[in-house]
Order: C-alpha cells, then sequence, then structure tokens
C-alpha cells in the first residue's frame, strides 16, 4: 500500500535544506530552506548546471576526492547514495562572484532511478555545519578531523540543531496551549 503524500509539500515544508539535480548536474528542484541557506532566489538557482549556480572557490583548498563533484560523478557511476560528512565548500557572493565565504557542510547525495534503472535524479541534503566548525576553531582545536569524527561531529550538529528546532516549537505549542487555557478560564 502506498501513502497519499504530496512530495512537493513535503519538500517545501521541510526545515533540511534540498534540491533536486538531473543526471547532466541541472537543478531541477529547490526548497525554501535550501534558497535561504545559500542565501539564492529559485531564479538564481533553478534550470542552471550546479557549479554555474553555486561556483567552487577558485582559492580553496582542494579536496578533489571528497569534493560535491567527486560525490555526485560517484552517484552517477555507481546508483548508491553517497554522504561527505564534513566538507569545505565557500560560497560566493551573489553580488560579488569574485567574493567567497568560508562555509562547511554535511551533504547526502541520494539517487533516483529512472524508468531503465539509470540514474536519473540525485537529491541533495545539505547542512551548513559552519558555526560548529568555526566554533571549534575558536575553543582552540584546530587539529584536522579524522573521517569518523567528521561524520560523528557533522551527526551530533544537526541532532542539536533539530533539537533546538523542536523545543521551540514546543514552547510555541505550549505558549499557545496556555493562552487557551488563560481564555476558557473565567
Amino acid at each position: 500500500m502506498t501513502a497519499d503524500i504530496d512530495f512537493t509539500a513535503f519538500f517545501e515544508a521541510t526545515p533540511s535544506p534540498y534540491l533536486v539535480l538531473d543526471a547532466d548536474l541541472v537543478i531541477r528542484y529547490v526548497n525554501p530552506a535550501y534558497r535561504a541557506v545559500t542565501g539564492r532566489s529559485r531564479d538564481e538557482l533553478l534550470d542552471r548546471r550546479f557549479f554555474d549556480a553555486l561556483p567552487e572557490n577558485p582559492s580553496a583548498p582542494d579536496d578533489a576526492q571528497h569534493s560535491p563533484r567527486a560525490s555526485m560523478v560517484r552517484v552517477l557511476d555507481t546508483g548508491l547514495s553517497d554522504t561527505l560528512a564534513l566538507q569545505r565548500y565557500d560560497m560566493s557572493d551573489p553580488r560579488r562572484p569574485d567574493q567567497f565565504e568560508e562555509r562547511w557542510w554535511t551533504e547526502v547525495h541520494t539517487p533516483l532511478p529512472g524508468p531503465d534503472g539509470a540514474v536519473k535524479w540525485i537529491v541533495q541534503r545539505a547542512e551548513d555545519v559552519t558555526a560548529f566548525v568555526l566554533s571549534r576553531r575558536a575553543d582552540g582545536l584546530t587539529g584536522e578531523f579524522n573521517e569518523r569524527e567528521k561524520g560523528m561531529a557533522a551527526e551530533l550538529y544537526m541532532r542539536a540543531r533539530e533539537l533546538s528546532r523542536l523545543n521551540q516549537e514546543l514552547r510555541l505549542a505550549h505558549a499557545r496551549e496556555r493562552k487557551v487555557a488563560l481564555k476558557d478560564t473565567p
């Protein structure tokens, strides 16, 4: 039995940043959370090749094996999901494309096959973990993460953000219930 789910509504409502690429790495869908975290509009992203819409910083350290480009190619080649636990991918300023801001991400690239079984779409979930990485530096922790630590740190950061969001929702729900209860009190 298939659930009657409006997936577009789901992606529009989720606080997690998602986009969908076709097999040519052209952005075909981007949700509001992704637009917010990248500071880009739909028009700046949709129907553009990923690396044209979100160019790579030419002066950032090169990590070709663990780059978003390599991850997307692996997904296309293998048909398997690929995760980048902690990845530096700087964001250019839309008004000054030659200016980049240091940004850190955890990304999951998930393939969706077409009728022939080949990868037709790649769904990217990208969480901005820049605040976590920069706070680690501010605490004087300058050593590099090993692969296990990268995964754990990114997962912990994402869970902490989700917990914070859920706590805020709980506080708002409690405030609404309290307001209703006080209104009903004689």
